[in-house]
């Protein structure tokens, strides 16, 4: 979130022994607490936020966030890497490729969620998207991105799912982002469980957790 460079720093105490302090990301409606930091810096954030978007924390601190979050609702996430790199598909290059910021206005058919998302991130991020009679259907890109890891958001139009569009959009990102010597995260709500199932399709393994909370 920090490299992204459109996040801003609330509640850090330099004389702190354990890093506390919370981070939002105004553009992509997300909050990270991280640690115990100062519950004002909380509030003062959310209100800057209008309450709006998700906030995270680790599964440890989710009884005490709770308590200050009056009006939120918890869930719980699962985060994956990949170990078994041999159940990627092996993208056609004539099926999928990375589209330009300027590309996504020209996408009228996607639903307006999906359209208002890529907009917000086309900017600053790699979008592949996998094709089916020349148009994008199917759409993975870097969420988040840090020295050595990378955050997989993936979107398959409704008409297309269950046909392995989303695996070839993934393998074909993950297969550039390796390049530059970045290993993917799979992160998926528990609730979301066609991404679960898709993430062990594809050779992804659980390796920690998070805690999501809601308005």
């Amino acid at each position: 979130m920090l490299l992204e460079g459109s996040c801003e720093v609330e509640g850090l105490k330099p004389d702190q022994p354990d890093a506390c302090f919370v981070l939002w990301n105004r553009r992509r409606e997300l909050t990270a607490v991280v640690g115990r930091p100062d519950r004002n810096a909380i509030q003062e954030t959310l209100v800057r936020a209008e309450n709006k978007g998700v906030v995270i924390c680790a599964p440890e601190n989710t009884e005490w966030l709770g308590a200050i979050l009056e009006g939120w609702s918890a869930g719980s996430a699962t985060l994956h890497l990949l170990k078994d790199s041999s159940r990627l598909p092996r993208p056609d290059p004539n099926s999928v490729r990375f589209i330009a910021a300027d590309e996504i206005a020209t996408l009228g058919y996607l639903p307006p969620p999906l359209l208002e998302e890529l907009e917000v991130v086309a900017p600053t991020c790699l979008i592949a998207a996998t094709l089916v009679d020349k148009m994008p259907v199917s759409f993975c890109y870097v969420a988040w991105e840090t020295e050595t890891l990378w955050d997989i958001s993936i979107e398959t139009l409704p008409g297309h799912r269950g046909k392995g569009h989303a695996g070839v959009a993934v393998s074909f990102l993950i297969g550039h982002m390796n390049r530059k010597g970045k290993q993917p995260v799979w992160g998926a709500e528990d609730s979301n469980s066609p991404s679960l199932k898709l993430a062990a399709k594809l050779g992804f393994v659980p390796v920690d957790r998070l805690t999501v909370f809601r308005k």
